[in-house]
């Protein structure tokens, strides 16, 4: 049964299905946010790959979602990449192999938002608590005084050997499909993305 949160959600964005290919004749029917002008597949199937990769190496995972705000306009991402370059080495001292998905967003504001998801491996991290105050650090002095919104219920626990493992897994796709919405990406330019995600692939066998 999904949380009073995701309830709550689905009342304020509806539900629309998408279907995700899990092999060459079968497809896995999953809930993502309905949005009057559509969502991007390739985000909610980048995310789902990039969860489900780290699901087939760990039997824990962590997944963090966070906004992050900007005081003043870029036509680049190079704030992004700054970030995540440092986060991604310190992330991986700490808590070992990591994923992550981010999208650039403007909408009546005059600087474009970040949002980012991170998966981590839950054998490591139990609750994010250390890593979002370290995150908070990094990105006000990356951003130069920019600062981090974290959402309400910011992060969900996926545990492969227990019963409830799919339902949280829908979940969690459900609310990382709020990145994927159309409405709010404009693009700058040809050369400036509008989302980015790690390349982790699967091991072989799995």
């Amino acid at each position: 049964m999904a949380s009073q949160l995701v309830e709550e959600l689905k009342e304020k964005y509806g539900v629309e299905i998408h279907y995700h290919k899990v092999s060459e004749e079968s497809y896995v029917a999953l809930e993502v946010m309905n949005f009057p002008d559509g969502y991007h597949n390739e985000i909610v199937e980048s995310a789902i790959k990039q969860l489900d990769i780290m699901l087939c190496y760990f039997s824990k995972v962590l997944v963090l979602r966070l906004d992050l705000r900007l005081k003043s306009y870029s036509q680049n991402n190079k704030v992004m990449s700054q970030f995540g370059n440092y986060m991604q080495q310190k992330i991986k001292k700490i808590y070992g192999k990591v994923a992550f998905i981010w999208v650039r967003e403007q909408v009546k504001a005059d600087h474009q938002h970040y949002h980012i998801a991170y998966f981590l491996n839950g054998h490591k991290i139990a609750h994010p608590s250390k890593l979002i105050e370290l995150l908070k650090v990094m990105w006000k002095k990356v951003a130069y005084g920019g600062s981090i919104y974290v959402p309400t219920n910011c992060f969900y626990h996926l545990y492969t050997n227990q019963g409830n493992c799919y339902e949280t897994f829908k979940e969690t796709v459900y609310r990382l499909s709020y990145l994927a919405k159309c409405y709010s990406k404009r693009r700058v330019s040809q050369s400036v993305k509008n989302y980015s995600s790690s390349r982790l692939e699967y091991m072989e066998g799995s």
